[in-house]
């Protein structure tokens, strides 16, 4: 099971799904990685079928906001990598980042 790459504030513990340069609650520069659980819950859902430039030819794909993590949670936004059309409530897994993009998939 992959972990997933969270980051955290050292200076109060603010614990970040994306890459932060300072953190929104102490305003410290001090962010380091900090990896938790790769499971997650899909928390909404929607298929794209009219993607931006860099996504042509991917379309339709699943786009999902997941909460990621057990003792320290984050909600990010993540694609699918499998087939399966995710509803809410869905438990997946983190498998990689990719060009800045998280992908999970379900944990069917």
């Amino acid at each position: 099971m992959n972990q997933f790459p969270a980051t955290i504030c050292s200076e109060c513990g603010t614990v970040y799904g994306h890459q932060k340069s300072v953190c929104r609650e102490c305003r410290s520069d001090q962010i380091e990685r900090h990896l938790i659980s790769g499971h997650g819950t899909v928390y909404a859902t929607t298929t794209i079928h009219v993607p931006g430039a860099e996504f042509q030819g991917e379309e339709p794909y699943e786009v999902c906001v997941v909460d990621v993590g057990k003792d320290e949670s984050v909600r990010v936004t993540a694609r699918l990598t499998d087939s399966e059309k995710p509803t809410l409530g869905d438990e997946v897994k983190f498998v990689e980042q990719q060009d800045g993009v998280f992908h999970f998939e379900t944990n069917g």
